[in-house]
């Protein structure tokens, strides 16, 4: 209710003792029912600061209808009136669970112009529900934008897939970025979203083998090792983390190839995938097949 301070408590006393008798033929006749009973809600609402909910009341109509009624008395225009209104409204909702019908009571002297009605637009209805498990990982690995590929990870694809399609990610990954920073940043981001899926480790297993072309000096995966090896000396560990680099570079494309090639991958998508010629990967296909007999 908007008035002066002093005349605060004495308004408020008139009300709580009259609005019933006074007030409740009024919101009958404005909203064409027939109360049967109500009963005055003295909760608290939290706000800013503490506000009694002297004017809500739980009513029961004679047609059966159940619903929290809200009372409000304004003695003068206040234009924010409708959004503290809004505003209640969400708070009593939440905690009632009920329909709620909103009456203000002007006091004042002349017409008031303050809005009463909230644009189409402010009314809150709902919310969209995007449920990415049921997304597609296929078409969100199709795109070129580093946080819609990442987003894969919590999309939608068979168990059996699970490596071979976050395998597909990180390489997708390398080849939209523009710079090792960039990369760097999505596959932490990557390793974090894992937890999600309770694929944390799993990623981590992946985004260590799978062949990363960038310089290796600004690598993430290359730095943190050098990171970890500060006490022994950063010279020492940048020379032997190139040395390693550079032999086991080839050997990691292998291992990839042969874990994708055991998903189940076509050797021509194996070899697109890791970038290595197609005689190469039916090589370890032979390989393979060798082995397993």
């Amino acid at each position: 209710m908007s008035h002066k301070k002093g005349e605060g408590n004495l308004y408020d006393k008139i009300f709580k003792e009259n609005a019933e008798s006074i007030f409740m033929p009024l919101v009958e006749e404005r909203l064409g029912i027939r109360i049967k009973e109500y009963s005055p809600l003295k909760e608290k609402m939290q706000t800013t600061v503490e506000r009694e909910m002297d004017f809500f009341y739980q009513v029961l109509t004679e047609d059966g209808q159940d619903f929290i009624l809200h009372l409000e008395f304004q003695t003068q225009n206040d234009p924010e009136l409708l959004y503290r209104s809004a505003e209640y409204h969400g708070m009593a909702l939440r905690r009632k669970r009920r329909p709620i019908r909103h009456i203000v009571i002007y006091l004042g002297e002349g017409t008031p112009n303050m809005p009463t009605q909230l644009p189409s637009e402010e009314v809150f209805k709902g919310f969209v529900l995007i449920n990415l498990h049921e997304l597609s990982a296929e078409e969100l690995l199709s795109s070129q934008v580093p946080d819609v590929i990442l987003l894969a990870i919590l999309a939608h694809f068979p168990a059996e897939q699970t490596e071979a399609i976050l395998r597909f990610l990180v390489r997708k990954l390398r080849q939209v970025c523009v710079n090792p920073s960039q990369l760097s940043k999505y596959l932490k981001q990557l390793v974090i979203l894992a937890r999600l899926r309770n694929l944390q480790e799993l990623t981590l297993k992946i985004v260590n083998d799978m062949p990363i072309a960038f310089d290796v000096e600004t690598d993430f995966l290359y730095r943190k090792g050098i990171e970890k090896g500060i006490e022994k000396g950063i010279e020492k560990g940048i020379e032997k983390g190139k040395a390693i680099e550079k032999k086991s570079y080839e050997e990691k494309k292998k291992q990839a190839g042969i874990k994708m090639l055991t998903a189940g991958l076509p050797v021509e998508q194996v070899a697109d995938f890791l970038e290595v010629a197609l005689e190469e990967v039916k090589k370890w296909k032979e390989e393979l097949t060798h082995f397993d007999n």
